[in-house]
């Protein structure tokens, strides 16, 4: 078969067969990077255009495998199959094969090793977007910020104002910074990501996770507006919705909250696991705060029913077990924790082994809260705490098993580590967190605090300067 040796938007070499594909491919770069939802018609366009492009069948895979749904290892094995195929077809750049490599090592259940495969792309070829973006995505997966920043901090400096996707690259840079702590430097990044590329949704979101980890509730509202700027995206829109709707519950506006969650949040009932995860935190958030959530709870267990057995991202069974538990389904719940146990002693991939571990503990904590057994649950997710990082998902995402664990400790009586954790809360927003001031308050009424303790309080509420 006859093909042309094209280059895509970022000026690499790529093997599809004619200029169409060639075009819908490069769509489909800028959609990924803009976490657009017509990124999988961008991707069946360029298979269209061109059925035997392998690169096209190994990112199909790759992306396949990020959802973490169990029905789709399936296809994704399938789009590796067509990748080989299709590369022994007629030749493909060692570019190519390096990211049908890293398919075969995730469908392996060996993440880290297709995250590193990517990423010995980028010596070579420095401007990758999509090698970039796939590892950037698989690092988050595994929790590895430290991986996921220093890739960013090799490649991102080099793309400058002339690369047309490069406002992308600095919204993930922006995003590998906030999580490591960089607040001041995430926020520039972001930003300027933002005024490059209007369509970044993920920089756009670096910049709301900035302005939570620092108790910014009030610019977190005028940065996300109404959502105009996010019209484009997949399902991560709903996420950025939970961003703007954590900013309205710390500023006590629980009917706003609410609105958000009906009318943005969860108005599709989707079983992927972003976004049931966006729903249950933000419903766990909402009791911790009093406040009724109403049947709310049902629609999402009815979701997470048949994705009790999935085991395919611990972060993921971990919400799946909180929405069962905020519908009283303790026995689905309780067989999410079990199979964890079960995978984090003998499952075949190391990375899943590892994040079971903490993950068990967590979960039978979550179902320990739900029994009200409070001593219970504060010793199993103070076990866990040091260890979450491992099952993925952002600081803000698994700050709920931190208000858990604050909550167990508090209701079982251990009022001094609980204020210990409310204050080192407190301190790391520079003084502004609702969700301690409020609990440190109750505690200080209840004379349990110890003196030393509040004076440190008065401490922590001052603003204090951001480490980095």
């Amino acid at each position: 078969m006859s093909f042309a040796l094209h280059h895509d938007l970022s000026g690499d070499r790529i093997t599809a067969a004619n200029d169409a594909a060639r075009l819908a491919w490069n769509d489909t770069l800028e959609a990924l990077l803009a976490h657009a939802a017509a990124t999988p018609d961008h991707l069946a366009r360029t298979l269209a255009a061109d059925p035997d492009f392998a690169l096209a069948h190994a990112a199909k895979g790759l992306m396949l495998l990020s959802l973490a749904r169990g029905e789709l290892l399936g296809p994704a094995r399938d789009c590796l199959a067509k990748a080989r195929a299709a590369a022994r077809l007629r030749p493909v750049t060692r570019r190519e094969a390096m990211v049908v490599e890293a398919l075969a090592f995730w469908l392996d259940g060996a993440p880290r090793r297709a995250a590193e495969r990517l990423e010995a792309i980028l010596l070579a070829h420095p401007f990758d977007v999509l090698a970039l973006k796939l590892s950037h995505g698989i690092r988050f997966i595994l929790g590895d910020q430290v991986e996921m920043l220093a890739t960013l901090r090799r490649v991102a400096p080099g793309f400058g104002e002339s690369h047309p996707l490069a406002g992308y690259v600095h919204g993930c840079h922006a995003f590998a910074l906030e999580e490591r702590g960089f607040y001041g430097e995430a926020e520039r990044a972001g930003r300027r990501a933002v005024a490059m590329s209007p369509r970044d949704a993920w920089g756009r979101h670096a910049v709301a996770h900035v302005l939570e980890m620092t108790g910014r509730a009030d610019e977190g509202v005028a940065w996300l507006g109404d959502g105009r700027d996010i019209a484009h995206a997949n399902n991560l829109r709903f996420h950025i919705f939970w961003h703007l709707a954590l900013f309205r519950l710390e500023r006590g506006e629980t009917g706003e909250v609410l609105r958000l969650y009906d009318e943005e949040i969860r108005a599709e009932s989707t079983d992927d696991y972003r976004d049931i995860a966006n729903g249950a935190s933000l419903l766990a958030r909402l009791e911790f705060a009093g406040v009724d959530v109403g049947q709310r709870w049902e629609e999402l267990a009815a979701r997470a029913e048949g994705r009790v057995h999935d085991g395919c991202l611990v972060f993921a069974d971990l919400h799946y077990a909180l929405s069962l538990l905020g519908a009283g389904h303790a026995a689905e719940a309780d067989a999410i924790a079990r199979d964890l146990i079960a995978d984090a002693k003998a499952h075949p991939s190391g990375e899943r082994r590892d994040a079971a571990r903490n993950g068990a503990l967590a979960a039978f904590g979550l179902i320990a809260f739900h029994e009200r057994d409070y001593g219970e649950a504060a010793r199993l997710l103070g076990a866990a705490r040091d260890g979450l990082l491992a099952v993925g998902g952002s600081h803000a995402q698994r700050d709920l098993f931190e208000q858990a664990y604050a909550e167990s400790l508090i209701r079982s009586g251990e009022h001094d580590r609980a204020a210990v954790v409310l204050l080192e809360r407190l301190a790391r927003r520079k003084g502004h967190n609702r969700f301690a001031s409020r609990r440190l308050e109750k505690l200080g009424r209840l004379g349990k605090t110890a003196s030393g303790l509040v004076a440190a309080l008065a401490v922590a509420s001052t603003p204090l300067a951001i480490a980095h």
